[in-house]
C-alpha cells in the first residue's frame, strides 16, 4: 500500500489517516469485529474528529471501500497503459499479480466481498460501493477482452472475473497456494473463446 499522506492537502490528512487505519483493521479483523474506538486509537484522532469526517461507521466503511478500489485501480494503471504488452499479456499479468497477493500471509480476502458478506440486505450504500467495485473489475476485463481475437468478449470478461473471484475465495479459505498453473488456466480460457 502506498503512503498517500504526503500528497494530500493538510485538511484532508486526518480523513485519510482514519480511512487508512480503518482499511487495515477492517481487512484484518472484519467490519463488525472492528470498533470505532479502536479505529480512532489506530488513526490517532479524537471522537470529535472522527465524527466530523464520518458521522457513522457505515459512512466510513463506504469510504474505505472507495479507497480500496482507488488503490487497486492505481496499481493497475501502469500495467494497462503499457503499449509493449498485448491484451492477453495484460490479463495474464493481472492473474499473476493476484496469485502473488493470494499467497501473501496478509491476504484476508477481497474487502468488497467481505463487506457484502457482512452487510448484504443491511445497508444499501455499502452494497452499492461493493457493486461499484465489482463492476469496475468487470469493466477492466471487458476493455481487455475487446483487444483479443475472440468471440463474445463480454462473456469471456465475465468468466475471467469469476475465475479471479474463485481463486481469491479458495485462497482465503484454504490458506495455501493454488496447485494449478494459473497462467495455463487463463490461457486455456482465452483460447477456448478464440475465433477459429
Amino acid at each position: 500500500m502506498t503512503n498517500e499522506i504526503e500528497a494530500v492537502p493538510k485538511k484532508s490528512i486526518k480523513r485519510l489517516q482514519i480511512i487508512q487505519a480503518a482499511f487495515k483493521l477492517f481487512t484484518e479483523n472484519g467490519f463488525y469485529a472492528t470498533g470505532v474506538d479502536l479505529i480512532m486509537r489506530q488513526a490517532n484522532v479524537s471522537k470529535r474528529t472522527m465524527y466530523i469526517y464520518f458521522p457513522t461507521k457505515n459512512d466510513l466503511i463506504v469510504a474505505v471501500l472507495e479507497f480500496y478500489r482507488a488503490n487497486y485501480d492505481q496499481g493497475l494503471t501502469d500495467l494497462l497503459a503499457r503499449n509493449d504488452l498485448s491484451s492477453r499479456e495484460k490479463i495474464i499479468a493481472i492473474f499473476e499479480d493476484a496469485g502473488n497477493w493470494f499467497e501473501n500471509r496478509q491476504f484476508h480476502g477481497c474487502l468488497a466481498v467481505n463487506a457484502m458478506g457482512e452487510f448484504s440486505g443491511k445497508d444499501p450504500k455499502i452494497e452499492n460501493a461493493c457493486l461499484v467495485f465489482k463492476t469496475w473489475e468487470l469493466d477492466v476485463f471487458r476493455e481487455l477482452t475487446k483487444g483479443l481475437p475472440v468471440m463474445y468478449p463480454n462473456d469471456l470478461a465475465f468468466k475471467l472475473l469469476v475465475l479471479l473471484e474463485g481463486m481469491g475465495a479458495i485462497a482465503q479459505v484454504m490458506k495455501k497456494p493454488c496447485p494449478i498453473d494459473i497462467k495455463q488456466m487463463v490461457n486455456d480460457l482465452m483460447d477456448g473463446h478464440c475465433v477459429a
